[in-house]
């Protein structure tokens, strides 16, 4: 899968409209409702199978006045791509993270050029199977009142939602450094240790944020409105939430 992306829109989007329809091949009251996301992107315009098909899309974008840009498969990071953090430690100069497997790293705080900042959401659906026992007067009478009910069967979905908050950090050529809310153990010396996991978590960007202010923070993510907006109606923010960080994260670090 390919993504083509549009960016930096203007404040006036819906003067974008024609051009977008043209592009997409849609119409342009298609287009209209798709630039009604909020804030000036990125927002995903199409995906496509092939990249030539993408080059395509993003070709007649830009001749549409249209800033756009086309996400590659290897630029959609998976976890394996990824450091994933365990440990950390906040040390005068540099931030020390150490992965569940042991590998450590060190990252100079003025290397950090963006904290993304977001929620996973993983849907969950289970069946559940009710018995209910009611009285039947058929059985009653062939029965001689021995049998009084029968058992009737019924199933029901439950659909559940497990959120956790994550952050992302980037630095120069290190790997994405993902921070998980419950994966992280909160137990690095000099860290002021808070009452709860929510909290510890909150601190912890709210130093890192300090210790290097001139970073970009984005919070797009942490609502699922949000980024149902920036993945658009075709792409649902729990099995694509990663094509929305690498997205966000391209386009944050041109």
């Amino acid at each position: 899968m390919y993504i083509v992306a549009i960016y930096n829109l203007p404040d006036h989007k819906d003067d974008l409209a024609e051009a977008l329809a043209a592009a997409l091949g849609a119409t342009v009251y298609e287009a209209r409702s798709r630039l009604r996301a909020p804030g000036k992107g990125p927002l995903v315009a199409a995906s496509c199978r092939d990249r030539e098909a993408a080059e395509k899309i993003e070709e007649k974008l830009s001749s549409g006045g249209i800033d756009a840009s086309v996400l590659d498969l290897d630029e959609i990071e998976t976890e394996s791509d990824q450091f994933i953090v365990k440990k950390f430690r906040l040390d005068d100069e540099a931030l020390e993270v150490e992965s569940a497997e042991g590998q450590v790293l060190a990252v100079d705080y003025k290397s950090i050029d963006l904290l993304l900042h977001g929620t996973s959401i993983a849907g969950k659906t289970e069946r559940e199977t009710l018995k209910q026992r009611k009285f039947s007067p058929g059985r009653a009478v062939l029965s001689g009142g021995l049998v009084m009910s029968r058992t009737k069967k019924s199933t029901r979905e439950i659909k559940t939602e497990e959120r956790e908050a994550f952050f992302n950090l980037y630095a120069g050529t290190l790997p994405t450094l993902v921070f998980r809310e419950t994966v992280l153990v909160y137990d690095s010396p000099g860290f002021a240790l808070k009452p709860t996991r929510v909290a510890n978590f909150a601190y912890l960007i709210s130093e890192l944020r300090q210790r290097h202010p001139d970073a970009v923070y984005d919070e797009r993510l942490l609502r699922r409105a949000e980024q149902a907006a920036l993945l658009g109606p075709l792409l649902s923010p729990e099995d694509f939430l990663q094509v929305a960080t690498s997205l966000l994260a391209k386009i944050l670090r041109l």
